[in-house]
C-alpha cells in the first residue's frame, strides 16, 4: 500500500524535472539574441593560440586560470589530467562553444567565437559521449553538416565510419525516417552517424572528449577504427582518459587545478618525473597488474 503511491510521486517527480529542464531550453532559446548574419574574417591559417585564459562558470569557482597553449596544424596532442582539472571546459573554449572570461583563443589569429557557424564547423568540431540522432531521415541527420552534399557523398561518409552496412539494410536505405515512430538507433549506431558528420563537414581540427567512453570494449575498438580515418590528416586534441592515447599523441598537455602544468612528449615528461610520469606509472601498473 506504500510503495505504489512512492513509486508514483517518484514518477511524477521525475517527469516534472525533465519538463522543467525541456522548458529552460525552449526559453533560453526565446531569449537568444537574433543577430544579422556578420561576415566573420578568415584565419591566416589553421594554427591554434591559447592566450592567458581564464574561464568561470557562473554558478562555481573559476575552473581555468591562465591557460596559454599553442596547437600546430596536424598536430596530435593529448591532454590529461584528474577529473575536475578543466580538460573539457577547455575543449568547449577551443570548441568556440564558450567564451573565455579573460584571454583569447583563435584560430590563425581570429577569435574561434567570432568565427560563423559554417566557417566555425570548417575550421573546430568537438566530438563528445553524447550523441544526438535527430527527428528525420538518415539523409537529413547527415545533410545537416553538409546541406549540399550528394547522396553518393552521404553513402562515401558512412562507408568512411563503417556504417554503410546497416543503412543499406534499412527499409528506405538514405530515406528511412529515425528516431521517435521510425527506426530506432543504437549507440554505436547514433555515434557512427555523429562521425559521418564529421567527415561531411571536413573541420581541419577535431577535439575528441570521451568519444566512445561509454560504449562496450568491442563497440568501442570498432569505432576507435572508424574514429582512424576521419582523424587522418587532421588536427587532433584529444582529451585523454586511457594514457595509451597520450603515449601515441605529438605532444601531452597536462591540467591541473584549471592550470597548464606540463607540456612535452610522452618520453620527455616520463623522463621528468613529474604529475605526467605519475599518472602513466600508476595507470601502467594497473594495467600490467
Amino acid at each position: 500500500q506504500l510503495n505504489g503511491p512512492l513509486d508514483e510521486i517518484l514518477m511524477r517527480i521525475e517527469q516534472l524535472q525533465s519538463s522543467g529542464a525541456s522548458f529552460a531550453r525552449v526559453e533560453g532559446l526565446a531569449r537568444a539574441p537574433r543577430a544579422l548574419p556578420v561576415r566573420s574574417p578568415e584565419p591566416a591559417d589553421d594554427r591554434i593560440d591559447v592566450t592567458g585564459v581564464r574561464y568561470a562558470y557562473e554558478r562555481g569557482g573559476e575552473v581555468l586560470r591562465g591557460v596559454d597553449l599553442t596547437v600546430r596544424p596536424g598536430e596530435r596532442l593529448a591532454v590529461v589530467g584528474p577529473s575536475g582539472a578543466g580538460k573539457t571546459t577547455l575543449s568547449r573554449l577551443l570548441a568556440g562553444i564558450d567564451a573565455p572570461t579573460e584571454g583569447s583563443v583563435t584560430v590563425g589569429g581570429v577569435p574561434v567565437v567570432g568565427l560563423g557557424p559554417e566557417r566555425l564547423r570548417r575550421q573546430v568540431v568537438l566530438v563528445t559521449q553524447e550523441h544526438h540522432v535527430f527527428l528525420g531521415t538518415v539523409r537529413d541527420n547527415l545533410l545537416i553538416a553538409e546541406p549540399s552534399a550528394t547522396d553518393e557523398e552521404l553513402r562515401a561518409a558512412l562507408t568512411a565510419v563503417g556504417a554503410d552496412g546497416w543503412v543499406r539494410d534499412l527499409p528506405d536505405g538514405l530515406g528511412t525516417r529515425l528516431g521517435e515512430g521510425g527506426r530506432r538507433t543504437d549507440g554505436s549506431q547514433a555515434q557512427q552517424l555523429a562521425l559521418a558528420r564529421v567527415v561531411l563537414a571536413d573541420p581541419h581540427t577535431l577535439i575528441l572528449d570521451e568519444a566512445t567512453a561509454l560504449l562496450d570494449p568491442a563497440t568501442a575498438r570498432h569505432t576507435e577504427r572508424a574514429l582512424a580515418a576521419v582523424l587522418e590528416g587532421r588536427t587532433v586534441i584529444a582529451i585523454a582518459h586511457r594514457l595509451h592515447t597520450a603515449h601515441d599523441a605529438d605532444r601531452v598537455a597536462v591540467m591541473e587545478d584549471g592550470r597548464l602544468t606540463e607540456l612535452g612528449t610522452h618520453d620527455e615528461l616520463v623522463g621528468a618525473g613529474g604529475a605526467y610520469a605519475a599518472l602513466w606509472e600508476r595507470w601502467h601498473g594497473e594495467r600490467t597488474a
